[in-house]
């Protein structure tokens, strides 16, 4: 097959998946980029803001510990990170969430501290990393004009065993959750990706969900691991201008 022909079956694929997604409902709450609403943008950003947090403390799970996820799609995926392990894990559980989902596909929108009952949003200029409890809500890039907002929650935040989890809000159109496991692995680090999801339908669980799932696994693996190399490579710069 010729590189012609494979361009155009890719994309083939690619427009056959977008239209699948917006035909089934992939996820929950379409979001409407550049659809020309001036009253959104003119909204007090107070009240906009007490608006989403009485919104997030309503946040429910999908699951919890003792759900049985018989009957639920299972995915996985390895990475591996030239970093020690403890390296990576403070990476990934001190990033800022601006920094982990930035774009294209996965861009943070707003967060919700139990703890400190307060809302953060992309134009705060704090915005805490994740901590056991705290909600977020992510827009995800589906096609050009398209958006949709999905939240979860950190529901295992575990330095001893090193694993992160975060469980799909039940508003969702898929349940079920996400568990990242980092393992030492010499000076590198192995970072296995769990996923368990189900939704009401099964084409969309099998041919759809999985696909654009792991693009959006990438994506924010591929944050995280330019964040550890820019900040190794500045650590080497700075010790070597210690040492002149």
């Amino acid at each position: 097959m010729s590189n012609k022909h494979k361009d155009i079956m890719k994309t083939l694929k690619n427009t056959t998946m977008i239209i699948a997604i917006l035909l089934t409902g992939l996820f929950a709450n379409p979001v409407f980029a550049n659809n020309g609403n001036g009253d959104l943008e003119k909204e007090n950003p107070i009240q906009k803001k007490r608006e989403k947090l009485k919104q997030l403390r309503k946040f429910k799970r999908s699951i919890n510990k003792k759900s049985n996820l018989t009957g639920f799609s299972y995915h996985q995926k390895m990475y591996v990170v030239n970093a020690d392990v403890e390296t990576v894990w403070n990476a990934y559980t001190q990033a800022k969430p601006t920094d982990v989902w930035k774009g294209p596909l996965n861009t943070f929108k707003n967060s919700y501290s139990k703890e400190e009952d307060t809302v953060y949003d992309v134009n705060d200029s704090v915005i805490p990393s994740i901590e056991m409890g705290m909600v977020f809500e992510l827009n995800l890039r589906i096609a050009k004009l398209m958006d949709v907002a999905v939240a979860f929650q950190i529901t295992e935040l575990d330095s001893v065993n090193k694993i992160i989890e975060f469980t799909y809000g039940k508003d969702n159109k898929s349940h079920g959750r996400q568990r990242i496991v980092f393992t030492k692995d010499g000076n590198q680090t192995i970072i296995s990706h769990y996923s368990n999801f189900k939704s009401s339908s099964k084409f969309r669980d099998k041919h759809l969900y999985p696909l654009f799932h792991e693009r959006c696994m990438d994506e924010f693996h591929a944050n995280m691991n330019t964040s550890i190399s820019n900040e190794q490579a500045e650590q080497a710069a700075d010790l070597l201008t210690s040492l002149k």
